[in-house]
């Protein structure tokens, strides 16, 4: 008898046990069925950067920008989408889409280097990334880093190597990058986040006092992405996609060559933290919404 009642006490713990079994709020992997993607997502947004098999096509070490309507995990959903279905995900079918265009720049808060007294006055990106490493997956929490063997900057190369945490709750992804390489810079190197602007720099909220540098735009400025979306359900508005970086105690902000930065003075060797991240003016968890620039702006301010 007292065997029997330990058995249905067992069962019975363990079936609450798989009750009680937590979703995921973020989640990431590396993606080798789209030429070595790296991909991730929280509860606001997904994210991609490039790898190894993607440099043939010249990306960037830039950070692409899938717009989520709630926050359910859509990574795996998207790619099946589009790679087994045939259904391209640049196409709203109701959960998002990825709408954003990269190319070789920074993308969406992806980083970027400046250097005083450059002749050229640039703003650095580099290419594909080298290696990746998950360093922790739980339900909660997504850390992995990206290694770069070369990231050219004023002529010189450099190694980059960023480590991305993504935890549940938090719009905002950490960045940690560590650039090494020879240091002999006549001037001041600048290492932060950038934001490719595809609108209207009117669009554009900074505070280099908070360090913070946010933008916000129509969700469908790359054509081919509005065209796609005109097709299939005959509509081109999509709502307003928002970026931000944050770069904790102060940062120096401007726009320049299309990209709006958010950097401050960096010296080989040590990390500097800073953070993005993204939402879609379409985006909803219960209450919790920015269905206008000002209300996403207003959120990352505080």
């Amino acid at each position: 008898m007292k065997r029997f009642l330990y058995i249905i006490i067992v069962l019975t713990c363990l079936t609450a046990c798989q009750k009680q079994t937590v979703q995921p709020k973020v989640y990431g992997r590396f993606v080798p069925e789209r030429k070595d993607d790296f991909a991730w997502e929280n509860e606001y947004a997904a994210f991609r950067m490039y790898g190894p098999a993607l440099r043939p096509e010249n990306p960037s070490n830039g950070v692409d920008l899938w717009l989520k309507a709630s926050p359910e995990l859509v990574v795996d959903s998207f790619y099946y989408r589009e790679h087994v279905l045939g259904l391209p995900y640049h196409i709203n079918y109701g959960k998002g889409l990825d709408c954003y265009k990269v190319g070789h720049t920074c993308g969406a808060c992806g980083l970027v280097v400046m250097v005083d007294e450059d002749p050229e006055d640039k703003i650095y990106v580099g290419g594909a990334y080298d290696r990746w490493e998950i360093i922790e997956q739980t339900p909660e929490k997504f850390v992995f880093r990206l290694e770069y063997d070369t990231l050219m900057v004023h002529g010189h190369p450099l190694k980059e190597s960023i480590t991305i945490t993504a935890q549940a709750g938090q719009m905002l992804n950490r960045a940690d990058v560590v650039l090494t390489g020879k240091d002999d810079y006549e001037g001041i190197m600048w290492v932060g986040g950038g934001i490719c602007i595809h609108d209207s720099v009117d669009n554009v909220y900074t505070c280099d006092h908070c360090g913070i540098a946010a933008y916000a735009e129509d969700a469908l400025s790359d054509k081919t992405a509005a065209k796609m979306n005109y097709d299939y359900n005959g509509s081109t508005s999509q709502g307003r996609a928002y970026m931000a970086i944050l770069i904790p105690n102060g940062a120096s902000t401007n726009v320049q060559d299309d990209v709006l930065y958010c950097v401050r003075p960096y010296n080989f060797g040590d990390t500097l933290t800073y953070f993005f991240g993204a939402c879609w003016s379409e985006w909803s968890n219960g209450e919790e919404s920015f269905p206008t620039d000002q209300d996403f702006f207003d959120a990352i301010h505080l």
